[in-house]
């Protein structure tokens, strides 16, 4: 997320706001180190301590100056600036007591879903039904990061007229694909003397899907090699794992144990024949996505996020529109498999909703094989779709010999692998080498990179 401002007052209401913490969503790091759910960022201890010790020092300078007339000077008239200040005090607490019934504040809207990149919108409406003004009210604007901390506060100061009623516009731009909560974490009354005050209120939030963004796939140019493969996948082939349907001069390379000897014996030439197989695929596309990934800082994961989520969202949309069926699969939060077939934008929010975050491989658990053995079924099963892609930041030897396995029943293979920004040079060669074993049996392999403007995806 990357904060487009802060609040956007309408006219007529009186106040400041006051920017506490990093931008907004600039990085997930701002919000990393505290534990999700945990609350906003506040003021350090040292600041706190020294604006409580202030105000004592103001408060007892304040009964000092009062009390000093009534010791120094014998009259009954040196009470009156003490009996004043007291009453004063009394009617501040009263008004404030009488303020805590009136006000109404409510998150009244929210955009449900933006794309990443763009702004969501969240209106802050306040109505003051009583005839008493406020002198000030305390808000803090909250938004949290894809894990659930809060990743930025903004905090209001304003006042409210009799009768008066206003909104406040917030726009809140989202770097990051995944579901936030944005509100109002708590509201703060104020008496006239400043003095007291009140909580009002509790949490007020509202959720917010940010949605892939279109991703250029034309370089990649995978939906032609789709449509080839799906083409030959329909031609009887000589092997020995699949449904017989006809039989062939046998060429140098076949297997020997598809040989039709009884044929070949039987025939005045002597000419050896193979026997044929085809296999019972569906030339559709199905996207495998790997939501668990190497170690890297929130801000590397947010952005391998994105580009696995970009990436599999754009091979179903050029997929659709080369006429070929498609579908993402992918885990649940619960880390049960699911799919998702985009056929509108709400399909996209219901993916990024549904699916579970990125998450570290070391704590993925009893759950670390989930992402090879759907692959495995996607690709293996008998009548399983004939092309398979795999998008995944992570380069295991389980799932690389699940994409070679596939490869080998004749299924069209393709694997892409976000890479995160920081790994350069050396690093970054030793992390795509095994890719070259993929291409030695004919895989396609890219590499995904996604940053705040765009997400690419190259060839090697």
């Amino acid at each position: 997320m990357a904060a487009s401002g802060a609040a956007a007052p309408n006219r007529g209401l009186r106040g400041v706001a006051r920017r506490v913490g990093s931008r907004v969503g600039r990085s997930a790091g701002s919000g990393a180190g505290r534990s999700p759910g945990r609350g906003p960022a506040r003021r350090p201890a040292a600041s706190r301590l020294g604006a409580r010790v202030g105000r004592v020092l103001l408060v007892l300078g304040a009964v000092l100056l009062l009390v000093l007339p009534v010791l120094l000077i014998a009259h009954p008239i040196s009470y009156v600036p003490l009996v004043a200040a007291v009453l004063l005090v009394i009617v501040s607490w009263v008004y404030l007591q009488l303020l805590r019934r009136a006000p109404t504040i409510s998150v009244a809207q929210m955009s449900a879903s933006c794309e990443r990149g763009q702004q969501a919108e969240l209106a802050v409406a306040l109505s003051n039904s009583s005839v008493l003004p406020f002198p000030r009210i305390d808000m803090e604007f909250f938004v949290t990061d894809l894990f659930g901390s809060y990743d930025e506060v903004t905090r209001l100061t304003c006042a409210l007229g009799s009768r008066e009623s206003t909104t406040l516009d917030f726009g809140v731009r989202f770097a990051h694909l995944g579901t936030y909560e944005a509100g109002i974490d708590h509201v703060v009354l104020h008496d006239l003397l400043g003095l007291f005050s009140s909580r009002l209120s509790d949490s007020m939030r509202r959720s917010v899907v940010v949605r892939p963004r279109k991703v250029d796939m034309a370089s990649v140019n995978a939906m032609q090699v789709v449509l080839d493969e799906s083409r030959n996948m329909l031609k009887p082939v000589a092997s020995d794992d699949m449904d017989y349907a006809n039989v062939r001069e046998y060429r140098y390379g076949d297997p020997l144990k598809t040989i039709h000897w009884n044929l070949s014996v039987r025939n005045p030439g002597h000419v050896m024949y193979a026997r044929l197989y085809e296999a019972y695929v569906n030339p559709s596309l199905a996207v495998v996505m790997d939501p668990y990934s190497p170690s890297h800082g929130p801000e590397e994961l947010m952005s391998l996020f994105d580009g696995m989520v970009e990436c599999a969202v754009a091979l179903s949309a050029q997929a659709r529109e080369a006429g070929i069926d498609a579908e993402i699969r992918y885990l649940d939060s619960t880390h049960n498999p699911a799919s998702v077939r985009l056929a509108a934008a709400a399909d996209a929010d219901d993916l990024v909703g549904g699916m579970l975050r990125i998450t570290p491989f070391e704590d993925a658990g009893t759950y670390a094989a989930g992402p090879e053995q759907m692959l495995r079924s996607v690709g293996l099963a008998t009548h399983g779709s004939g092309n398979v892609a795999l998008v995944t930041s992570r380069i295991d030897a389980g799932l690389l010999t699940a994409l070679t396995e596939i490869r080998m029943r004749r299924r069209n293979v393709m694997a892409f692998v976000a890479v995160p920004r920081t790994l350069e040079g050396k690093k970054r060669e030793a992390f795509l080498a095994p890719l070259r074993n993929l291409g030695a049996v004919g895989i396609a392999y890219y590499v995904v990179e996604s940053t705040e403007v765009e997400t690419k995806v190259v060839g090697l």
